[in-house]
C-alpha cells in the first residue's frame, strides 16, 4: 500500500516536470566515512588478519578423508599467534573484561547482530581488556574449534592489547 503510494506520488511529480533529484547529483551522494555509530565492519589493519578470511568457515571440506569446518587456508592458521581488529561484545557489565566475543561487525543493536557466526570469535584475554565501543586490536593465540561443542569457530587464547 505505501510502496503504491509512493510510486505514484513519484510518477505524478515526474509528469509535471517536478524536479524529483537533487539538484546537484553529485552532491547527493556522500563518500566521506560513516559516522562510526554507522559503520558495519571493523577497519583493516596492516598486518592483521581478515575478517573475509575467517569467514570461509563453515564450508564442509574433505580433508585426508575427514570432513572439516574449515579449508586449508585456515588450519595453518590454528596455534599461531595473530593479530585481528574487531568490536567488542562483553558478556556482563564493566569497564574491562577477561572473556568477551570479538565481532567483524558492531553490535549497536539486536537486527545488527552478526548472524554468520564465522565473523565471531570468543576471546580469552591474558589480561583484563578495557571495553570499548570504537574497534579493538588484538594479539593472541588463534584456536580452530574443529570438534567443539560451541557453534563458534573461533577462539583466541591469550589475548592482550596489540
Amino acid at each position: 500500500m505505501h510502496r503504491r503510494h509512493f510510486l505514484s506520488s513519484f510518477t505524478v511529480a515526474a509528469a509535471a516536470g517536478t524536479a524529483v533529484f537533487a539538484a546537484n547529483p553529485a552532491r547527493a551522494i556522500s563518500l566521506e566515512p560513516a559516522p562510526a555509530h554507522l559503520r558495519l565492519s571493523a577497519p583493516s589493519v596492516e598486518g592483521a588478519l581478515d575478517w573475509d578470511l575467517l569467514g570461509l568457515a563453515g564450508e564442509t571440506r574433505f580433508v585426508d578423508g575427514a570432513i572439516s569446518r574449515f579449508p586449508e587456508a585456515l588450519r595453518q592458521l590454528d596455534g599461531q599467534e595473530v593479530r585481528i581488529t574487531g568490536y567488542m561484545m562483553p558478556f556482563q557489565d564493566g569497564e574491562a573484561h577477561e572473556e568477551f566475543l570479538l565481532g567483524a561487525l558492531q553490535f549497536h543493536c539486536v537486527s545488527c547482530m552478526a548472524s554468520d557466526l564465522s565473523r565471531l570469535i570468543a576471546v580469552r584475554a591474558k589480561v583484563p581488556v578495557t571495553y570499548s565501543e570504537r574497534p579493538v586490536l588484538l594479539r593472541g593465540i588463534l584456536r580452530l574449534l574443529e570438534d567443539a561443542q560451541s557453534p563458534l569457530y573461533y577462539r583466541l587464547d591469550a589475548a592482550q592489547p596489540a
